[in-house]
């Protein structure tokens, strides 16, 4: 398997239950949008939630993928 299918994979198996805690989260914290002492917890709990799950499902797979290209790239083709 080539390192972009695998890294295509690896993201996709992992996109599933990091989107389903994801949603379960905010869900749950939109009950506390409500509340005026706990809309800042809230507000923090849910951006937080859906930025560290673009990284762990987009980008930290593209940087690795980059990362790994230009290594082989600079080894060159008789290491793949």
């Amino acid at each position: 398997m080539d390192l972009q299918e695998a890294t295509y994979q690896a993201g996709v198996i992992r996109a599933r239950p990091i989107l389903l805690t994801t949603l379960a989260l905010v869900l749950g914290s939109l009950i506390m949008l409500t509340d005026p002492v706990f809309r800042g917890l809230a507000i923090s709990l849910i951006f937080g939630t859906a930025v560290s799950s673009a990284l762990s499902v987009i980008i930290v797979p593209l940087l690795y993928y980059g990362v790994e290209k230009r290594r082989a790239d600079r080894i060159g083709p008789q290491a793949r």
